[in-house]
């Protein structure tokens, strides 16, 4: 598979999941949800996008939803500084 197809296909599997989410429907006491796939997908896709186009064996995919995650910054297992300053994605 060619890289940008990998980068493709990482982010079609990406909006398919935001799709299945979207139908997921709680009842209370819930009365908020966090949705990161969706208010952060920006820096999701700018990671996919970056990151996803190099050769490589594996990549890390998942969510870290602590404040210190996924929840925060739209990248898997992203703590906030490393995100912004080290990978470079802002959003």
């Amino acid at each position: 598979m060619r890289e940008n197809q990998v980068v493709s296909e990482l982010l079609k599997a990406g909006e398919a999941l935001n799709h299945e989410l979207r139908l997921i429907r709680f009842r209370s006491p819930v009365d908020w949800l966090y949705a990161p796939m969706e208010y952060a997908w920006d820096p999701y896709e700018a990671y996919i996008r970056r990151y996803g186009s190099h050769p490589m064996k594996v990549m890390f995919l998942g969510m870290n939803p602590g404040p210190w995650g996924m929840a925060q910054t739209g990248i898997p297992f992203g703590e906030i500084h490393a995100v912004k300053q080290w990978l470079d994605i802002h959003g």
